[in-house]
């Protein structure tokens, strides 16, 4: 009998677009925690013959060679995983306040090759890895929903003081993964921080992305 897995979820508002007049709603994946490198190493070591130093070299190499290959214009499909390919954008100007705000097109040759940036990697699971997950038996439950006010604000500057102090800053997709909440939230929540009376963190552009620092550092 295969294990029975219970998959947590919350309701949320979805934010309104210009124009809509009724709210609406949808579900989220309640995350539990983020397996880390080191604990799915040991994880993987202690319940396969893979040693954690083969793990590490197979992660480094495969990370390496998709990078390449996606900067080389393939797209990288892993049978059982999925297809990885680059997501394309264009740069984001910034307001008086920091705020990054996109450029709207309105002919072919007002957006210029200087625009374009990478913006993100996309991943389309394979069929396998998805029949995978349907097939299993879990339930759901449903469970509170989180917002920003539920980090408390002294675990929240702790947090960031403590990975400031081991990284040169952080980004949105730090931050997310930091708090486990989505690119929404975590685009209020950095607006706030950085726009406090007093603000301990400010941003500045580096390529593609925001960068968070302390202030004074």
């Amino acid at each position: 009998m295969s294990k029975q897995h219970t998959i947590k979820f919350s309701v949320h508002p979805t934010p309104k677009k210009p124009g809509d007049s009724q709210q609406t709603y949808h579900v989220r994946q309640q995350i539990h925690k983020v397996v880390h490198t080191a604990e799915l190493k040991a994880h993987i070591e202690a319940h396969t013959n893979i040693s954690e130093g083969l793990f590490e070299l197979v992660v480094t190499t495969l990370r390496q060679e998709i990078v390449e290959q996606l900067l080389a214009g393939n797209g990288v499909h892993i049978d059982g995983l999925g297809l990885f390919t680059l997501q394309l954008g264009t740069v984001k100007d910034a307001d008086d306040n920091g705020n990054p705000h996109g450029t709207t097109y309105t002919s072919e040759q007002a957006l210029r090759t200087r625009d374009v940036i990478v913006s993100g990697v996309n991943f389309i699971p394979d069929k396998q890895m998805l029949g995978r997950l349907l097939s299993e038996s879990c339930g759901f439950e449903r469970v509170k929903r989180t917002t920003v006010t539920d980090i408390p604000r002294g675990k929240l500057l702790k947090t960031l003081a403590d990975y400031c102090a081991a990284h040169d800053g952080f980004t949105r997709t730090d931050f997310q993964r930091l708090f486990h909440v989505t690119r929404y939230r975590a685009d209020q929540m950095l607006t706030e921080l950085v726009g406090e009376e007093f603000p301990k963190y400010y941003r500045t552009k580096q390529g593609a992305a925001w960068v968070y620092r302390k202030t004074g550092s």
